[in-house]
């Protein structure tokens, strides 16, 4: 079991030198996505928080079941806290931290280690940059009602052992069957997409 000190100090070493970037997307990208899809120069900017904590003596991370809203490409999905660039951010640690404060309460007050890389989401037309932080004490979260339908505590050990990854079906909001997609799957939760490569950049940054 790995303790919350010896993550950062894996992070951080990490942080110091070239990321694994795409090598570790491409191991949970939806198949046809391809390598390095060029990023439109009207990209929109979002930032997400892939938060890490203790509970007990485990190492949790927080991941959100999004609420449903018709407009909405990634409605009802598995996600990081995030959102949007603000105009007046500091991107993208200040996007990555209010967003999260505001969707389920996460102290603005955070121990923030690095980002991992940026990746385009086509579909959504946002280019996401993912803000690693940690937290050294147990937190009481609060929920957005309206953005957010549930809170994932996914213990960590869970999340990257070996038998949480497979490959599934997946029907998306447009009633699309996608075939053959990797994904992590947690107590019967199906994660994939960008969640799912972000987190296989941060699994590789651990383990490796």
């Amino acid at each position: 079991m790995i303790s919350l000190i010896e993550i950062k100090n894996k992070l951080m070493e990490g942080f110091r030198h070239a990321l694994p970037g795409e090598n570790a997307h491409e191991l949970m990208s939806v198949p046809g996505r391809g390598r390095y899809p060029i990023v439109p120069e009207n990209a929109k900017k979002a930032a997400v928080l892939v938060f890490l904590y203790p509970k007990v003596d485990r190492v949790f991370i927080t991941l959100i079941k999004r609420e449903t809203h018709d407009k909405d490409r990634h409605s009802g999905q598995i996600s990081f806290p995030g959102g949007s660039m603000e105009a007046t951010d500091d991107y993208p640690i200040q996007t990555a931290i209010r967003e999260a404060h505001e969707e389920i309460g996460i102290p603005t007050e955070i121990e923030v280690l690095g980002t991992l890389s940026s990746l385009y989401i086509p579909v959504s037309g946002f280019y996401v940059s993912p803000v690693v932080a940690i937290h050294h004490t147990p937190i009481i979260f609060t929920v957005q009602a309206s953005e957010v339908k549930e809170i994932l505590e996914v213990d960590l050990a869970m999340l990257i052992r070996s038998g949480s990854k497979s490959k599934r079906d997946i029907k998306i909001n447009s009633g699309f069957l996608l075939k053959e997609v990797p994904c992590y799957e947690i107590h019967g939760t199906i994660v994939w997409g960008a969640t799912a490569m972000i987190l296989s950049e941060l699994e590789w940054l651990i383990t490796k």
